[in-house]
C-alpha cells in the first residue's frame, strides 16, 4: 500500500506545487477579499476563497484581477503573489460596474436602433453618383515585431540542418518531396513574406445606371494570371454593415455606452461591445471592441474589433463625412492564420537509451488588410457607356500602374516576395491547384483540362434507383473557344444507361454568347418546372427534388441553342429542339399512346438587377448575388418537321429577399400555364417529396429544395395552371448550444393552386390541385451546432387527412449543398 500511496502523493504535491499562487487584500484594512476572479484574456482561472487565497494554472504572462467594488489590477505571473486592491470610490462613475450586470445598456441599444435606421440616410447611395479609387494591400507573413527573430532563427536553423547527414534520414519519395517543398517556402521566406496581393480599384455608382467597379491594376505573388475570383473578394466594410451592428446579431452581444468625445470636431458616442460566449468563465470587462457614432447623423464613424484571445487579430475600420454623406476613409486588419513550428531538440546530445524531449519554436502567421480610398467626386454627370457590361471588369494585371496608386512604398521584404514567391508557386505548379479550388465555386471538378461535373455523380429517385455517373468538359485550356462535354449515368433499378454529348463554340470573350448543339438520351421527371437559367447552386439544393417519384418519361433529343447576356442583369437564352419522348409510366394521352416525336423552340429569360458579375477565362461568374431575380420560360411545340405536338407551355420565378427587423425573408412566387396538345410531363407537376404508397419510416423524409412541397405526395398533383407561394423567415436571433458553430431557425409556409382542363385526356392515376395546398414548418439550421439542419412540415387546410403520419414530413439540410 505504501508503495502505491508514494507516488501517488508525489504526484499531486508536484501538481499542486506546478500551480501559481495568489493572495489577494483590500489595500485599505488588509483583509482578504472573497471571491476575486482571475482571468487570462477572456478566460476565468478562478475565484478566492475567504481567506483570499487562489491557485491556478495559466500559460499567460499577465492575469488581470477583479473584485465587486474594487479597481482591476493587472499583474505579472509569478509563482505566489500577494495582491491589495483599491475599494471603489461611490462618486466614481466607473461603466466596468455596470458590465457586471452582464446585460445591454438601454442607451447603447437606443443609440444602435438610430445608426440602422439611418443607414441608407448616411449612405453614399442616396447621392445622385458618386465615384472615388482605393489602394488595398493584402499581405501574410509572420508578427512584424517578430521578423528579425524570425530570420536569426532561420539561419541558425538552416546551419543546423547543413550538418545533419542526410543519409541517416528514412524517407519514403513523398515525405522527401514534402520535406523539400516545405523547406523551399521556409527559405523563400526568410527574407520574403509568405504572400503579397496588392489591388488599385476605381469604384463608380450612378442612380441611372448602377454600379461599376474597375480593377485598374492587380499583382498577386506568385501567379502569372489573375485569380479572377478573387478580384470580386471585399473584405473591407465598403459596402456592408459590421455583423456586430445588425439587428439579427443583436443576442449575440453585450453594448455599453461608454463615453461621449469629441472626434475630429464632432460630438461621438463611444459603445463598447462585448461577445456572449459562457456567461460563467467570461472576463465582464474584457471587450471586444468599440463602435464610434456620430452624435449628429447617427452614421458610423470608427469601428474596433479585437478578438477576444490576445494577438489573435484586430480590425480598425474608419468613415469620413463628405458633403453629409459617409464613405469609407481607410481600414487596418490583422488576422491570425496558424502558425509555424520548428523542432529544436537536440536529439544529437542523447544517450544511449534515452528518449527526446520534444521542443517547439513557433511563430504565428498572419493576414495583413490594408485598404485607402481616396480621389472622391460626387453628383458629378457620368456616362452610360462607362456602366456597360458587367458589373466588375480588369483594366491592366501586370502591376505596372500600381506604383501611381501605392500611399507609401514598398518595404524590402515586401519587394522580395514577388520574386520569392514567383518562383516557389512556379517550382510546385500551385497556381493549376488553386484553379481547381475555384472551380469548385462553379460545381465543377478541374483536372488540368477536364471539369468534371459534381451534379452528375450520384442521385436517387423511385424510378431509376440509385444512379452513378460522370459529366466531363474540356475547358479554356483544351480550346478558348471550342468546348466539348458528355456525360453518361446508369440506374441500378431501372438497369439503364443513359447519356448525352454536346460542345459550345465561344463567341465572345467580353461577355456570354455562347452557340451549342446538344444530343441527349435519359429519362426526365414528367411536368417538371423549368430550371433553365438557374444557377449551379440552385440545381443542386433540387438534386435530391425526386427521392420519391418514379413518375418518369424517356426523352432522346437533339438541340441547338443560343446563349447571351444581353447586359449585366438580362440574360437570354434561344432553344430549338427535335425530341422524341415516351412514358416509362402508365399512361395515354387521348388513346393516342404514351410516345410522341417533339418539335419545340424555347425563349428563356433571367432578370437580375442587382447581381454583381466578371467574366473570366471560364466563363461569367456572379461574384454577388442580388435580389429580385426573375426567371421566364416560353416553349412552343409544332407539328412541323414530324411534330406530334402542338402547345404553348409558359412558366415564371420570382424570388426576392430582404433584411427587416424579423430577420432575413426570402419569397419565391411561381406558377405556370400550359395549353394546346400536349401530353403530361408538358403541363406541370406540383413538386412534392413525399411517399405515400410506402409506409416506411423513411418515406416522409426529404432535403429541402427551392419549390418542392415537403408533407406533398410525389408525382400526384397535376396541372395545367397554377400558382404558387413560399415565405422562409430567418428569426433575428443566433444561438449557441454545442460547439462554435452559430444555430437559428428559419420558419416556412408554403401554399399552391390550379386545374387541369381537360383532365380526362391524361389517362392515369393523378390529382388535379383545384383547392389551396398549405404547409406550415420550421428548420433548425446547424442543429446542435453540427454541420447539418433539421426541420418538420406539417400540412394544413383542405389536403389534410386524419392520420398524422400524412401530414407531417421531415427535412434534412447538409449545409454541403448550401
Amino acid at each position: 500500500m505504501t508503495k502505491f500511496l508514494s507516488p501517488l502523493f508525489l504526484f499531486f504535491t508536484v501538481l499542486f506545487f506546478a500551480q501559481n499562487q495568489v493572495k489577494v487584500l483590500n489595500k485599505t484594512n488588509k483583509q482578504p477579499i472573497h471571491n476575486a476572479a482571475a482571468y487570462c484574456d477572456d478566460e476565468l482561472l478562478g475565484k478566492t476563497d475567504f481567506s483570499g487565497n487562489l491557485s491556478f494554472k495559466t500559460k499567460c504572462k499577465k492575469v488581470e484581477i477583479l473584485a465587486s467594488n474594487f479597481q482591476d489590477v493587472l499583474v505579472d505571473v509569478r509563482k505566489s503573489m500577494e495582491i491589495s486592491m483599491q475599494p471603489l470610490s461611490e462618486k466614481m462613475d466607473n461603466i466596468d460596474r455596470v458590465v457586471i450586470q452582464d446585460k445591454s445598456d438601454p442607451r447603447a441599444l437606443r443609440i444602435l436602433d438610430e445608426v440602422n435606421k439611418k443607414a441608407k440616410e448616411n449612405s453614399p447611395k442616396s447621392l445622385d453618383s458618386y465615384n472615388f479609387k482605393s489602394y488595398a494591400k493584402f499581405s501574410i507573413d509572420v508578427d512584424k515585431d517578430s521578423v528579425d527573430t524570425y530570420k536569426n532563427f532561420l539561419a541558425v536553423r538552416k546551419d543546423s540542418l547543413s550538418k545533419v547527414d542526410k543519409k541517416d534520414l528514412k524517407q519514403t519519395e513523398k515525405d522527401k518531396k514534402d520535406s523539400l517543398t516545405a523547406e523551399d517556402f521556409i527559405s523563400a521566406t526568410e527574407e520574403s513574406q509568405m504572400f503579397l496581393w496588392e489591388k488599385a480599384t476605381e469604384y463608380k455608382y450612378s442612380k441611372s445606371f448602377g454600379e461599376k467597379t474597375n480593377i485598374i491594376d492587380n499583382r498577386m505573388s506568385g501567379f502569372k494570371n489573375p485569380i479572377y475570383e478573387a478580384l470580386a473578394i471585399n473584405i473591407s466594410h465598403l459596402d456592408r454593415v459590421p455583423r456586430q451592428i445588425r439587428p439579427e446579431n443583436r443576442k449575440l452581444f453585450n453594448f455599453y455606452l461608454s463615453d461621449t468625445l469629441q472626434l475630429d470636431g464632432r460630438k461621438t458616442y463611444v459603445i463598447k461591445f462585448k461577445e456572449i460566449t459562457d456567461k460563467k468563465k467570461q472576463n465582464p470587462r474584457k471587450f471586444n471592441g468599440k463602435i464610434y457614432v456620430d452624435s449628429e447623423t447617427y452614421a458610423l464613424k470608427k469601428f474596433e474589433s479585437v478578438n477576444k484571445k490576445q494577438n489573435e487579430g484586430d480590425i480598425v475600420s474608419v468613415w469620413k463625412p463628405i458633403d453629409g454623406k459617409w464613405f469609407l476613409d481607410y481600414e487596418d486588419i490583422k488576422l491570425k492564420m496558424g502558425s509555424q513550428s520548428f523542432d529544436t531538440s537536440k536529439k544529437d546530445s542523447l544517450k544511449p537509451g534515452e528518449k527526446a524531449k520534444y521542443n517547439k519554436k513557433k511563430f504565428g502567421n498572419y493576414l495583413y488588410v490594408k485598404n485607402r480610398f481616396f480621389d472622391f467626386k460626387l453628383n458629378e454627370a457620368q456616362k452610360a457607356s462607362d456602366f456597360k457590361g458587367y458589373s466588375l471588369e480588369m483594366k491592366n494585371s501586370d502591376g505596372s500602374l500600381l506604383d501611381k496608386y501605392r500611399t507609401d512604398s514598398l518595404t524590402t521584404r515586401e519587394s522580395a516576395t514577388y520574386t520569392k514567391i514567383d518562383s516557389f508557386v512556379q517550382k510546385n505548379d500551385f497556381e493549376k491547384k488553386l484553379n481547381t479550388l475555384t472551380q469548385l465555386m462553379r460545381g465543377n471538378l478541374r483536372y488540368k483540362m477536364i471539369d468534371f461535373d459534381i451534379t452528375k455523380i450520384f442521385s436517387y429517385d423511385k424510378y431509376q434507383g440509385l444512379r452513378l455517373g460522370a459529366g466531363v468538359k474540356l475547358n479554356e485550356k483544351f480550346s478558348k473557344t471550342f468546348s466539348p462535354d458528355g456525360y453518361f449515368g446508369y440506374g441500378f433499378k431501372d438497369h439503364t444507361w443513359k447519356y448525352g454529348l454536346g460542345l459550345d463554340v465561344k463567341l465572345s470573350d467580353k461577355r456570354t454568347s455562347v452557340f451549342r448543339i446538344d444530343y441527349v438520351d435519359d429519362v426526365f421527371a414528367a411536368g417538371r418546372f423549368s430550371n433553365n437559367m438557374w444557377d449551379m447552386m440552385m440545381k443542386i439544393s433540387d438534386i435530391n427534388l425526386d427521392l420519391h417519384n418514379g413518375t418518369f418519361y424517356k426523352n432522346q433529343k437533339w438541340g441547338a441553342s443560343f446563349l447571351y447576356d444581353i447586359s449585366n442583369s438580362l440574360s437570354m437564352k434561344i432553344a430549338v429542339n427535335k425530341e422524341k419522348q415516351q412514358a416509362r409510366f402508365d399512361y395515354q394521352y387521348k388513346n393516342l399512346g404514351n410516345s410522341f416525336d417533339n418539335t419545340s423552340a424555347t425563349l428563356s429569360l433571367k432578370f437580375a438587377p442587382n447581381d454583381k458579375n466578371i467574366m473570366t477565362p471560364s466563363g461569367k461568374y456572379t461574384y454577388e448575388k442580388g435580389y429580385p431575380q426573375i426567371f421566364m420560360n416560353y416553349e412552343k411545340g409544332f407539328e412541323t418537321l414530324g411534330g406530334d405536338l402542338d402547345y404553348h407551355r409558359l412558366d415564371a420565378l420570382i424570388i426576392h429577399q430582404f433584411r427587416s427587423k424579423l430577420g432575413y425573408t426570402n419569397i419565391k412566387l411561381f406558377g405556370g400555364i400550359s395549353s394546346g396538345n400536349a401530353p403530361i410531363w408538358k403541363n406541370f407537376e406540383i413538386a412534392g417529396q413525399s411517399d405515400s404508397n410506402v409506409d416506411k419510416w423513411y418515406s416522409n423524409i426529404s432535403t429541402p429544395s427551392n419549390l418542392g412541397f415537403t408533407t406533398m405526395p410525389s408525382g400526384t398533383f397535376f396541372a395545367d395552371k397554377f400558382i404558387a407561394f413560399k415565405v422562409s423567415q430567418y428569426l433575428p436571433f443566433r444561438f449557441k448550444t454545442f460547439g462554435q458553430r452559430y444555430s437559428n431557425i428559419e420558419l416556412e409556409y408554403q401554399s399552391a393552386i390550379g386545374n387541369m382542363k381537360n383532365r380526362t385526356d391524361h389517362q392515369f392515376q393523378f390529382q388535379v390541385l383545384d383547392h389551396y395546398y398549405q404547409e406550415v414548418g420550421f428548420i433548425w439550421n446547424r442543429f446542435l451546432g453540427r454541420n447539418f439542419g433539421v426541420g418538420f412540415s406539417y400540412r394544413l387546410g383542405h389536403y389534410q387527412t386524419s392520420e398524422f403520419k400524412d401530414n407531417f414530413g421531415i427535412k434534412l439540410r447538409f449545409n454541403l449543398l448550401n
